[in-house]
């Protein structure tokens, strides 16, 4: 299998990452850049670079899209690549196959949502694809497998929200968790015993869940009646946590339509 990468953010690297790590041959992999930026990065990869403007000259199974919104139409037109001949994949939020596919004069298009976690094999990639391109997904859904799970939609709005909870998701629970990380510093030697404490607490979490088959049967795990937790508890229903998160999901959501809106 031969990969190709038309840009290298972070969400690439990551991609990258996981998927040498997965077993996959860094001879496999392609970086089709137009500048030296990254240098360290592909060379402690040992990743092939490939200048845009030849791109033809190379056979990909599959090319993904990791540019920013704002510059998908200028990446795709300007490549000079044959999108009828080579599968483009876009793990851009908010751009629509409709628009994709007229930029790059091609139906052969699929649409992911992948999660930086793919650097450690614990990403959660949605995929999105019309039901007349489903044969591509025979070799795309096993090469995203390596780098975590693939949940398929049967409708590419719902990449709107998928966007909000699961790619964008990981950051809001972060942000929640400040406040543990403040007061494990309080009770730990120095910032990094802190940050690793938190990294445990974390991981410990997930164990819960997933020994314990789910969240409510997790807690009830934790929870001694009329305990601590039980107050703890109360008290965030109280104030309605959840609706915090709703409100953030709303929002995220609401950003990614405007951005299909824009571009």
């Amino acid at each position: 299998m031969n990969i190709g990468f038309l840009g290298c953010g972070n969400i690439a690297q990551a991609m990258i990452v996981g998927l040498l790590d997965s077993g996959l041959k860094p001879s496999s992999i392609t970086v089709l850049t137009r500048n030296q930026k990254k240098k360290k990065f592909y060379e402690k990869n040992s990743i092939k670079r490939l200048a845009v403007s030849k791109a033809n000259l190379a056979k990909f199974d599959f090319i993904f899209l990791c540019v920013k919104p704002k510059d998908v139409k200028d990446a795709i037109e300007g490549s000079g690549i044959n999108w009828e001949n080579t599968p483009l994949v876009s793990v851009v939020a908010g751009i629509s196959s409709q628009k994709l596919q007229k930029f790059a004069n091609s139906e052969r298009v699929i649409r992911i949502m992948p999660t930086t976690s793919a650097e450690f094999g614990k990403s959660i990639t949605a995929i999105y694809m019309a039901e007349r391109q489903k044969k591509q997904i025979i070799k795309l859904i096993p090469l995203l497998n390596k780098i975590g799970s693939t949940i398929e939609l049967s409708s590419e709005k719902d990449l709107h929200e998928f966007t909000a909870v699961v790619g964008s998701g990981q950051a809001f629970i972060m942000e929640a968790l400040k406040q543990y990380d403040d007061k494990l510093l309080k009770f730990s030697k120095n910032r990094n015993a802190a940050s690793k404490n938190l990294a445990m607490f974390i991981s410990s979490i997930a164990q819960h869940i997933e020994l314990n088959n789910g969240i409510e049967a997790s807690i009830k795990k934790i929870m001694s009646p009329k305990g601590t937790t039980y107050s703890g508890l109360k008290a965030l229903k109280k104030n309605k946590i959840s609706s915090v998160f709703k409100s953030a999901f709303k929002a995220a959501e609401k950003r990614s339509k405007e951005i299909q809106n824009e571009y």
